[in-house]
């Protein structure tokens, strides 16, 4: 292929401009190709924030694919959300395609995406309808079995559906039950067929969920993603948070009993259901007890109140729960000895690899066997599965070991990395550990003098109080009744949003505003679809909806930020990574909490301009923006654009 460079590509008269007449230029998204470009011709790390409207997807997909085309190298995508990467996969890598037609792409899944033939035929074929409680299961499985013989993915999301979960169980790829290729069923194996066009592509599409539990199995000559030199992760500020869940350890109260009953349930179904397995279904009756034990003295550590707790000390609780499933992973080898079928062995293998996987888990909690680790238990006061878990204090010793120090050219980019106005990125090199390096931050593309408009609340009423609840609701009713277009309602807790939402209903209803509520039962994506069709709804949203949400148009006019995003103080983790900032001297709300909130903020402000059309508000409703010293740092974060005072106290009534 000529030698391009990416002005080459996405200039003015560039490739694209050709392909798409109305394709309009952007010099900062030149800029930030080039800067990728040079970050792969010199083999070092970058970190560019990218505002909304610079076009990152193509800033880094054109100089990823020049070079992975002329060196015959490969280069990893990493994206946050689901979202971005359909947008890559469907949109942005197709239009590239047509450019460099040689270009091969995949989108990467994990291996529980995928159906397993031998694993389905053997469930089907010999007696596993033992293991279902349900006639609607014994259907399911046949419905499974009809259509792995007419997909040409095996891929979970071909079917359209998704089976019943203890169905799905006998019949995914598991890594801990792969006879690889012994396997009778190898040459037509999904998920090798998808390992082959992994390792046949130039351009490979994962979530950072993925990549960092591929990155943890790495020392286990276990890992999914094939050698790679280059990696983006784009949406990189979520980085420090997935890293963070898995380069650690946890365990659920629902894992267990999931894995135990498919042994062997109380309805006398499951794997064990065969008459000489009568001493390993002790074993998991034992087990089962065992872990209702545990659980239960797991809850005792919460008392009423609270929902998560730290736990100070190793041997907290007393494990009886690892010796009984270490019981079971014994009894499971005692089957395997009897068993002829190398299918069953398979499958009595994998499971007490699980089992015993388990009962370290939990020991390497309970025992407190890491160092520079923070223990905790979860407890959820409404529905949900208790937890034991184990966070590192901090990634980025982890992070500069085994990605920063193993991969040459890692890019992070985000339209909010910064924590600052400055291009040193100082809170995110240390989070994550990476220094030196490029370092840029883009213009934005977008005029927000003439297209947005801040509004600050001067009134210095408490926002943890009744009152300001009430001043919120009064100035949201004569606000949002007036107000033309879309608006979100952007809270920091489930509590206030409801509190908050219940006394400004009746108003809009009224009005007859359509109105969502966060929490109301209603997936994301169906609100958001909702919201976007109705044109001048009302969503009142939590953390899920301050990023990676895209409304452009009239249908969002309105954004209010209702308290400066902070992040909960009494998270053991959170707490942690305080207390070591302090022993060395530090100041933790200043190192750390302002400029996390700061970040969150601008991906709230962020949702409002999403083109060079969109026009609206910005609200900003906690006062401590104008009235506290810290104030200012999150003003100046901000893109410069008018201002005006508004005051919530001539709301609050009482």
């Amino acid at each position: 292929m000529p030698d391009l460079s990416p002005a080459d590509v996405l200039g003015p008269n560039g490739l694209i401009a050709q392909l798409m007449p109305a394709y309009e230029s952007r010099p900062q998204q030149v800029e930030m190709a080039d800067t990728v470009a040079q970050a792969l011709t010199d083999r070092c790390h970058a970190i560019i924030e990218a505002p909304t409207g610079v076009g990152k997807s193509f800033a880094y997909l054109v100089p990823l694919v020049l070079h992975a085309l002329k060196t015959g190298t490969k280069v990893v995508v990493s994206t946050g959300t689901i979202a971005l990467q359909e947008q890559l996969i469907r949109k942005d890598i197709p239009l590239v395609q047509k450019l460099f037609p040689e270009l091969k792409a995949v989108l990467v899944k994990g291996r529980q995406n995928y159906v397993s033939l031998r694993r389905l035929q053997y469930a089907a074929g010999n007696g596993q309808q033992a293991m279902f409680e349900t006639r609607e299961e014994a259907v399911a499985l046949k419905e499974l079995l009809t259509w792995s013989g007419e997909t040409t993915s095996g891929d979970l999301a071909d079917l359209g559906y998704d089976p019943p979960p203890q169905v799905w169980r006998l019949a995914q790829s598991d890594r801990n039950n792969c006879q690889g290729r012994k396997c009778p069923t190898y040459a037509e194996c999904f998920f090798y067929q998808a390992r082959k066009e992994m390792e046949e592509a130039h351009l490979l599409v994962v979530n950072h969920h993925l990549y960092f539990s591929d990155l943890s199995l790495r020392e286990e000559h276990a890992a999914i993603l094939p050698a790679h030199k280059v990696v983006v992760f784009d949406e990189a500020h979520t980085l420090e948070d997935v890293a963070t869940d898995h380069l650690g350890v946890s365990i659920t109260e629902a894992q267990v009993r999931w894995f135990l009953d498919g042994l062997w349930s109380r309805k006398s179904k499951g794997l064990l259901s065969r008459d000489d397995y009568t001493a390993a279904r002790d074993a998991v009756e034992v087990a089962r007890d065992a872990g209702e034990r545990f659980w239960r003295e797991v809850a005792r550590l919460a008392g009423e109140s609270q929902d998560t707790i730290k736990l100070t000390a190793p041997h907290l609780i007393e494990n009886v729960l690892s010796p009984s499933l270490e019981a079971v992973a014994q009894a499971l080898d005692t089957c395997r000895a009897h068993v002829g079928d190398e299918n069953a062995l398979n499958e009595l293998t994998a499971q007490q690899e699980k089992a015993l996987s388990f009962a370290g888990s939990l020991r390497w909690v309970i025992e407190q066997q890491g160092k520079d680790h923070v223990y905790y238990a979860q407890v959820p006061t409404g529905r949900g599965s208790p937890s034991l878990s184990a966070s590192p204090l901090s990634v980025a010793e982890l992070l500069q070991k085994q990605l920063f120090a193993e991969i040459p050219t890692v890019i992070l980019t985000s339209a909010t990395l910064a924590a600052d106005d400055s291009d040193r990125f100082l809170f995110l090199r240390r989070r994550l550990g990476l220094e030196g390096g490029l370092a840029k931050r883009l213009d934005s593309p977008f005029d927000y003098q003439t297209q947005a408009k801040l509004l600050l609340n001067s009134s210095p009423i408490d926002p943890n109080s009744d009152r300001f609840e009430k001043a919120m609701a009064g100035w949201l009713c004569d606000y949002l009744l007036q107000a033309e277009g879309g608006a979100f309602v952007l809270f920091t807790s489930y509590r206030q949003l409801k509190a908050v939402h219940d006394l400004v209903r009746p108003a809009l209803d009224r009005a007859n505003r359509f109105v969502l509520r966060h929490g109301d039962g209603m997936g994301r994506m169906q609100m958001l679809d909702l919201f976007k069709r109705v044109g001048n709804g009302v969503l009142f949203g939590t953390s899920s909806f301050w990023e990676g949400v895209d409304v452009p148009g009239d249908a969002l006019k309105h954004v209010i930020i209702t308290k400066l995003p902070f992040e909960v103080p009494n998270h053991p983790v959170v707490e942690a990574r305080h207390h070591d900032i302090k022993r060395r001297g530090g100041n933790p709300f200043m190192e750390r909490t302002v400029p996390e909130a700061i970040i969150r903020l601008k991906q709230g402000f962020g949702r409002l301009i999403r083109t060079k059309s969109d026009t609206g508000t910005v609200a900003i409703l906690d006062h401590r923006v104008l009235t506290a010293a810290y104030g200012r740092y999150f003003l100046r974060a901000l893109p410069a654009c008018a201002t005006e005072m508004i005051q919530l106290d001539q709301f609050a009534s009482g």
